[in-house]
């Protein structure tokens, strides 16, 4: 799950990119497994048919319709872990951005207690 990407320090526009990628990367393998499963009851459907006629025919439809189905879920997988890589990246984001927002804070705070002491 983590990269050498992970050891190395980034600003938060690459992190920011890299995020939006994965969310990229992560849709289009949800939409490869949402087609490959249509094609795989498609298989499965011309395999019931055949049958009568060419179970051997059939039985390889019915094959290549496990095959699509082992992809579809290696696909889904992929998506789930892209995800989640990307969630991980917005939750850094979120917290460098309270640090920094607490950082200005104590600022603030410097401030006004010196201002308050003239």
């Amino acid at each position: 799950m983590f990269s050498e990407k992970d050891l190395v320090e980034r600003s938060i526009e690459d992190m920011q990119a890299e995020a939006k990628e994965l969310l990229a990367e992560a849709e289009r393998l949800k939409e490869e497994h949402e087609a490959m499963l249509q094609k795989e009851m498609l298989l499965r459907n011309q395999s019931v048919e055949a049958r009568p006629v060419d179970p051997a025919g059939a039985e390889r439809l019915w094959q290549e319709a496990e095959e699509l189905n082992d992809s579809a879920r290696e696909s889904l997988r992929l998506s789930m872990e892209k995800r989640l890589r990307a969630a991980d990246l917005q939750h850094r984001i979120k917290i460098h951005d309270q640090i920094e927002s607490m950082d200005r804070s104590d600022e603030v705070w410097r401030d006004a207690a010196k201002a308050g002491r003239r």
